[in-house]
């Protein structure tokens, strides 16, 4: 047991330092050799186990493999959360523009303002499903901008069919 909570303990410091490794690159057309920077952070997540085990000098038993692409897994994971808290707020913004939207539509004199709303929930609702395509809320936000347009564009057939069957005598 020792010995996991070492690995383990080695392998956080390891997360953690932001030393830069330098791995050399050469193009292809030219034979350029450039030199780009990696984080540990960055080698760490994409190492695969026979890259950890020639780093540590020895074979990992199937429990230190199975702990290391779970932490793998599990720190990607986190890192993926922090660039979807945008998405959120669009997704959101939409849910809240959507259902402001087919609820002005059904008000009489604030069915002006449901089209803009209902523009704006389709908009905001695209821009979070393609940071986030799993966000429900900017699913629902799309939902309801489309039907609202739809719900608006019967309405204004409808008024136009009243208008024009009035006879002017």
């Amino acid at each position: 047991m020792k010995k996991y909570y070492t690995l383990i303990f080695i392998l956080v410091l390891f997360f953690r330092a932001e030393g830069t490794v330098y791995t050399p690159i050469t193009a292809p057309s030219t034979g350029v050799v450039s030199i780009e920077p990696i984080t540990a952070t960055v080698y760490i997540t994409t190492a695969k186990t026979k890259d950890i085990e020639k780093l540590l000098g020895r074979k990992l038993k199937l429990k230190e493999k199975i702990a290391l692409k779970v932490f793998q897994w599990k720190y990607k994971k986190g890192l993926r959360v922090k660039n979807t808290e945008k998405s959120d707020k669009k997704g959101k913004a939409a849910l809240i523009l959507g259902i402001i939207g087919i609820s002005a539509l059904l008000i009489p004199y604030l069915s002006i303002v449901a089209l803009p709303c209902a523009i704006l929930a389709i908009i905001f609702g695209n821009q979070a499903k393609k940071q986030n395509p799993n966000n429900g809320q900017a699913k629902a936000g799309v939902i309801l901008g489309w039907v609202t347009v739809g719900l608006f564009a019967l309405a204004l057939i409808v008024v136009l069919a009243i208008l024009s069957s009035w006879s002017w005598l």
